[in-house]
């Protein structure tokens, strides 16, 4: 286990996932250019930028067809940008270092880490659940639905679920995956955490991140290659 899920499959999963997303580049890149779908078209290069924004930070067209959707899928985004940030800790000691420095205590970013982190974890799994049942429950939804949307959701919230584990029933020492990481980036020995629940949560992390270039997860980025807004849901 220590090889395959500490040494083997984080060197698979890097190349997979970087190819894939070098394919998609490619593929988005070799899309005909559409005229823009917004009315009235924004006529310059700023407007049609401020567009992207709009639509990348604030869900633009998905807030004018469904609300609810839209509540769920913004929240979820930003609980995850928290995580995001949070997860730093895990890979380096340097923001310990960085708040330590801005005058926090040990017990102060611990205590930090859990309100933000936790509370985040928390949310974002209400989220994710409310995101499925309604996939569930609505029928226009369900009709629309594929084995792909589920897998995903499931895969979501099996990460959420075992990093809220990890956090809430059985905390390990940020200095043992401190030493993981850095035996990993240094292709010197390596030794996962002695703790199940981070090891069953870093394998699907691996998995999610295996099957991101291939699914709709990504479906934000063709923004960036193409004028047209347009969401699929």
């Amino acid at each position: 286990m220590n090889i395959l899920i500490g040494a083997v499959l984080p060197l698979i999963t890097l190349v997979v996932f970087v190819g894939g997303m070098i394919y998609r580049i490619y593929v988005w890149n070799s899309l005909p250019s559409p005229k823009m779908t917004l009315f009235p078209a924004p006529k310059s290069g700023r407007e049609r930028f401020v567009e992207v924004m709009k639509e990348t930070f604030f869900f633009k067209s998905l807030f004018k067809g469904d609300k609810t959707l839209w509540a769920l899928g913004w929240v979820f985004h930003v609980m995850l940008a928290l995580i995001f940030i949070g997860h730093f800790r895990v890979f380096s000691a340097i923001p310990d270092n960085i708040l330590a420095w801005m005058g926090l205590t040990p017990d102060n970013i611990d205590t930090l880490s859990l309100v933000t982190g936790g509370g985040a974890g928390v949310i974002i799994l209400a989220c994710l659940i409310a995101i499925l049942v309604r996939r569930l429950e609505v029928q226009r939804v369900r009709e629309i639905s594929t084995s792909g949307d589920y897998f995903a959701l499931i895969l979501l919230i099996a990460i959420i679920l075992t990093g809220d584990a990890m956090r809430f029933i059985s905390h390990f020492d940020l200095k043992d995956t401190h030493e993981y990481f850095y035996g990993l980036v240094t292709f010197s020995s390596v030794n996962l955490p002695d703790n199940g629940w981070f090891i069953t949560h870093y394998l699907l992390g691996q998995l999610l991140l295996i099957y991101i270039p291939f699914s709709k997860i990504l479906h934000f980025g063709g923004i960036f290659f193409t004028e047209a807004l347009v969401h699929k849901h």
